[in-house]
């Protein structure tokens, strides 16, 4: 996986389909880890709750598998060039959903009816998840 597609991506350069191609591969199974290999990408980038929103209509219009949501997600949360501040209420929003993603198997499991509500938080700041839906 590379940074520079999914900030490509998230600027409106590249389309779903270049994104979903560059996913492949992104996880890697060794025993009960999964590896993420990253490209790094050169320079700064902030992601605002647009850019992720943009990533759950892709995975909603079925351009995106939803299970790529964790490399992306681990990507985020990794990088030492994707940017947001937690500071601020759409900075929480970013890393909340980044590391939800990052890590399905103690948050929320990545399917579309979840994806709907990742979206929906993004949008509204509002929480739709309830207990059942980490299950």
């Amino acid at each position: 996986m590379r940074e520079e597609i999914l900030k490509q991506f998230f600027i409106g350069d590249v389309d779903a389909k270049v994104l979903a191609a560059d996913l492949v591969g992104s996880m890697v199974a060794k025993g009960d880890m999964t590896k993420h290999p990253i490209e790094n990408m050169s320079e700064d980038f902030q992601i605002w709750p647009q850019h992720l929103i943009r990533l759950c209509d892709a995975v909603l219009q079925g351009e995106i598998e939803p299970r790529y949501l964790q490399s992306i997600g681990f990507c985020i949360v990794a990088s030492d060039c994707f940017e947001f501040d937690s500071d601020t209420s759409e900075g929480d929003l970013v890393g909340e959903t980044a590391y939800d993603w990052s890590a399905p198997e103690i948050n929320y499991p990545l399917t579309l009816a979840n994806v709907e509500k990742f979206r929906q938080r993004l949008l509204t700041g509002e929480n739709p998840f309830q207990i059942i839906d980490a299950s």
